[in-house]
């Protein structure tokens, strides 16, 4: 398995991660960004993350490179649609420190798939 599919592969256990206490405690997950689950929303975002942490593991798992390419895009855009959220008053800066780590993630990914051609 080549390094780019291993770091999106542990994004996808990141996700993992992030979408099951999104499903089992979204209040106290939140609260480390300072929000709260008003409603069922915030576990219906636990299952898509969940899903697509699935997807990420598969993917890097089988070293579907259109998919890792893909990945570099996607975490980019989200990034700079949270800190639109932000800067327009939407949303809390606080979201951009997960935003913020997911876009790091993204570029090490996009660097690994430069380098290993």
């Amino acid at each position: 398995m080549i390094n780019a599919a291993k770091s999106v592969q542990y994004f996808g256990v990141f996700l993992l991660i992030e979408g099951t206490l999104l499903i089992l405690v979204p209040d106290l997950f939140l609260s480390f960004f300072l929000l709260s689950a008003e409603d069922v929303w915030v576990r219906v975002v636990g299952v898509a993350l969940a899903i697509l942490g699935y997807f990420y593991f598969r993917m890097g798992s089988w070293n579907f490179r259109p998919f890792l390419w893909l990945t570099t895009h996607s975490r980019s855009f989200q990034f700079i649609a949270i800190a639109i959220f932000v800067l327009l008053g939407m949303a809390s800066p606080m979201l951009l420190l997960p935003s913020g780590f997911e876009f790091l993630c993204g570029i090490a990914t996009f660097l690994l798939l430069k380098k290993e051609g």
